[in-house]
């Protein structure tokens, strides 16, 4: 999964923002007590931004499984079966294994692959005697 740079920049940004926060209310905490803000404000505050940045990594993990399920129901029937197998082999697998667990001949195998790359879907790279045939979505 890639971040884009807009989303890390106001991550980036919105985090150096809590941190002004904090000095400000550290100040004024300090002001009107006379001692700085307790360690634990600062350990929850932290715990709270790692687990706040997990729960977004795993919803937006869960949103791109769900947007790849639909794109796949809209290929055809053996464009779909080639693309679950990438999808079940961590989205990347040799051509020469892409046939044997497609159940699809070798021709077969071999145009699909060259219609799915010239749209785009997969990337085909030169691997010995066989291809590495990598989803690009």
């Amino acid at each position: 999964m890639e971040v884009s740079p807009k989303k890390l920049i106001l991550a980036l940004a919105l985090v150096f923002i809590l941190g002004i926060l904090f000095a400000f209310v550290n100040g004024l905490y300090t002001q009107k007590e006379g001692s700085a803000l307790p360690l634990i404000v600062y350990a929850v505050s932290a715990v709270s931004l790692i687990l706040g940045g997990a729960l977004v990594i795993m919803f937006q993990w869960k949103i791109s499984k769900m947007q790849i399920q639909k794109v796949v129901k809209i290929l055809p029937a053996d464009e779909r079966i080639l693309v679950t197998v990438l999808l079940e082999n961590n989205n990347a697998i040799e051509q020469n294994k892409l046939v044997a667990l497609s159940g699809l001949n070798k021709v077969k195998v071999s145009r699909l692959i060259k219609e799915l790359e010239l749209r785009g879907v997969i990337k085909k790279s030169n691997l010995g005697n066989t291809n590495l045939i990598v989803l690009a979505i």
